[in-house]
């Protein structure tokens, strides 16, 4: 059980990064991800399956408790305390990885300009514990390198999971591509150009809202978490698997993806998905099919409203689709090159 002071710390902690983007995926989404590299793993690369799931297990009052790559894909989402999306409270464990990284929100993303062909470090919106970063930080830690983060402080176990989540996390786009907008809240503009240095952050979509007219309700308020589960939904639904997410990642671990493997040092791989989802992210903010109306509130800033057509809804899920599977294929291939076969 926390004590009075364990669980104080918790809830100051917790609210670190507070305005930070949602889940990338959302947590049906992350599971599908894990559940692919276990596929894949388990299937063809027996030995590396053997070595990930012997750091994963552990040893509880009952027993060896065995966990899959699709059960501990959440667990950096569920230590943000969000018990309505995450099903329970954060486990002591989870809380002991917030509370030796109190950044942990920032690992999730990089808010790099929509148009920002590469990753640039020390840009505007990277930091040094971005998605990027971080991946590059996990890979590192279990290839027994010893990166140093200041603020970083994982197990080799949360260093797994964490690593397990970011890969799915850089294969959304709105994790990788960021909308700035002008003063006018009109124009996309990118603040890594010193012209563009009044830019004004969308909250990674989070400001670009769903407003419906009255009395109807949007599905989701903003585009960020349109990205983040709608298009995981749909697609789910349009291949038939409803809910099914198991059965969901079986059928997409039985096609590899087009132009998915990688080469040289894995830890360069996440700048190159990087620099793969920046057109991708670019596209979901301004393809045809997406209307985004910008307005000056004089007392609250810029507002903006988002519609959508069906050919965009279309080409969203078909993105969500190939990008969970390129991820999964992904995260089996950088475990196997952490642990050899």
């Amino acid at each position: 059980m926390l004590t009075a002071v364990r669980a104080a710390a918790f809830a100051v902690c917790a609210m670190v990064g507070a305005v930070s983007p949602a889940a990338a995926w959302d947590y049906p989404g992350h599971r599908i991800v894990g559940a692919i590299a276990d596929i894949v793993l388990q299937q063809h690369y027996k030995t590396t399956y053997q070595r990930v799931h012997a750091l994963l297990d552990r040893t509880t009052p009952n027993g060896i408790e065995h966990r899959t790559l699709s059960q501990v894909a959440v667990f950096p989402d569920c230590a943000k305390d969000e018990e309505e999306f995450c099903g329970r409270r954060p486990t002591a464990e989870e809380i002991d990885y917030v509370l030796r990284n109190l950044v942990h929100k920032s690992f999730h993303y990089t808010n790099s300009p929509v148009g920002q062909a590469t990753y640039l470090p020390g840009g505007v919106g990277t930091n040094d514990t971005d998605v990027v970063q971080m991946i590059t930080y996990t890979v590192n830690q279990l290839r027994k390198k010893h990166p140093f983060k200041q603020d970083v402080k994982l197990t080799d176990t949360e260093a797994l999971w964490l690593l397990t989540h970011l890969v799915g996390d850089i294969h959304q786009p709105l994790h990788v591509g960021h909308a700035y907008y002008d003063k006018t809240c009109t124009v996309l503009v990118n603040p890594n150009d010193p012209a563009n240095k009044d830019a004004v952050s969308t909250l990674g979509g989070n400001s670009i809202k769903f407003v419906p007219k009255p009395p109807a309700v949007p599905v989701v308020p903003s585009l960020h978490i349109y990205w983040d589960s709608t298009t995981v939904a749909r697609a789910m639904r349009a291949d038939g698997y409803g809910e099914a997410e198991q059965a969901f990642a079986k059928m997409l671990a039985a096609t590899t993806p087009t132009v998915w493997e990688m080469t040289d040092d894995p830890a360069t791989w996440a700048a190159k998905w990087y620099a793969e989802m920046s057109p991708i992210a670019q596209q979901a903010y301004t393809r045809p099919g997406i209307a985004i109306t910008g307005t000056l509130d004089p007392a609250t800033g810029c507002q903006w409203v988002v519609t959508l057509d069906d050919g965009y809804e279309k080409w969203a899920q078909d993105v969500a689709r190939e990008q969970l599977r390129k991820a999964g294929f992904r995260l089996a291939a950088l475990l196997v090159a952490i642990f050899p076969n």
